[in-house]
């Protein structure tokens, strides 16, 4: 896969997501395969995500780096997921979700759109 269509699927699952109202989204293409893509969402409810991917798609889609951060119209964290080395503890080392409890949790990488999925239930 080359970075163009991995911004192009990433930015059409967005605008599927029936409950997005606007979304901005800024590109950096590093080679054909390595690439930054973040943007932030706004949902029907005034709620927001801020995301950023720093992917290689040249065979597997691999991230170096990214981060979902969820939050309420006001700006409350309702979750993040992350990869940051910093909860060692944690069996899906390094990848981990902060709650709105402030509780940090076990998660696997998630992709774009089952973070989309999972806000809908919050919607």
């Amino acid at each position: 896969m080359l970075t163009d269509e991995y911004f192009r699927k990433a930015e059409h699952d967005i605008s599927q997501c029936p409950y997005v109202v606007e979304f901005h989204t800024s590109k950096d293409k590093r080679s054909l395969h390595i690439g930054i893509i973040e943007g932030r969402i706004i949902f029907i409810d005034g709620s927001a995500l801020c995301f950023v991917e720093f992917v290689n798609v040249k065979e597997l889609v691999e991230k170096y780096k990214y981060s979902y951060n969820y939050q309420d119209k006001d700006g409350k964290m309702l979750f993040r997921y992350d990869m940051a080395p910093h909860h060692r503890n944690l069996k899906t080392f390094p990848h981990h979700k902060h709650l709105e409890s402030g509780e940090i949790i076990n998660a696997f990488e998630p992709d774009l759109k089952s973070i989309l999925e999972e806000i809908s239930t919050y919607i």
